[in-house]
This record gives structure tokens, sequence and C-alpha cells, in this order.
């Protein structure tokens, strides 16, 4: 009994000491920037609207070169990754390649297809992928009729 009563202050105290101590020991904890940059807020390619319509969507546009492009085939193509929210809202019902449209150099293009990545009914996700277009322009990325919204206009200036 009297082995336990100094092992438990001894073990505490030590326990207090690796933690606090050694580095590497805690969790780390991301700095706001980094916070922000994965919500996808502030990152200079993420575009998010209000929320119209009880569904937030936030769309990326995905960079030439990047992991992502090769990953996404945005190497011959224009690819968008959306992540379309609610809490009240069947997205499942929703076709975005017949609800968006996207607009360069004065050319107005629709999407080649719609890859999944979640098909959550509340927390929809995927690429939306459109023909290789010249990104020195302004993109505007159009999403039409989402939850009564006529239109979501996202912008991408060089």
């Amino acid at each position: 009994m009297r082995t336990w009563m100094v092992a438990g202050p001894i073990g505490v105290a030590v326990f207090a000491a690796a933690f606090f101590l050694l580095p590497g020991a805690r969790v780390s904890t991301p700095t706001p920037a980094a916070k922000s940059v994965q919500a996808g807020s502030s990152g200079p390619l993420t575009r998010r609207d209000k929320g119209e319509g009880a569904v937030e969507i936030e769309v990326t546009l995905v960079a030439p070169g990047s992991p992502q492009a090769v990953k996404y085939g945005a190497a011959t193509e224009t690819a968008f990754i959306v992540s379309m929210n609610t809490h009240s809202v069947d997205l499942t019902g929703y076709d975005l390649t017949k609800a968006s449209e996207l607009v360069a150099a004065g050319r107005t293009l629709t999407p080649i297809r719609w890859t999944s990545t979640s098909d959550n009914s509340h927390h929809r996700a995927g690429v939306l992928s459109f023909p290789k277009v010249d990104r020195s322009g302004v993109l505007e990325l159009r999403i039409k009729a989402i939850a009564g919204v006529p239109v979501r206009v996202f912008r991408w200036a060089p």
C-alpha cells in the first residue's frame, strides 16, 4: 500500500515533466494562419459564398503544377474543388454539370464532368472540370439554382 502512495505521486511528476519539458511530447496546435488556410477562407485560390439558401458553397481553383492538378487532371483541364455544406437541404439532387458554367475570355463553357468525392446529402464535395482555359484574365464560375438561389458567382482575377 505504501509503495502505491509513493509511486503514484512520483509517476504523476514524471509524466508531467515529460509532457511539459520534452519537445514533441505535446500535441501541436495550428497557428491562426494555418487554421485559416486549412479552412480555405484565405487561400488565394479559394472562394466562399455567404451561405444563402441555407447552403454554403466553397470553391477552390486547382493551380497548375500543384499536387491537386495531377490528381484531378488540371494539367489538361481547368478544375475546381467544390464543397457544399448545409444542415437542412438535401444536396444529392443537384447536378453540378447542369447547374454550372465557366466564363473566361468572353466565352461561356459547360463542365466536362463532376467527379464526386463525397455524396453525403448535407456535405457534398467533388471536382468540377472544364475545358482548359487561358488563366491570364478573369475566371468566373457560376453555379445556378442551388437551394433557391438564382446564381452564385465565384471570381478569380490575375
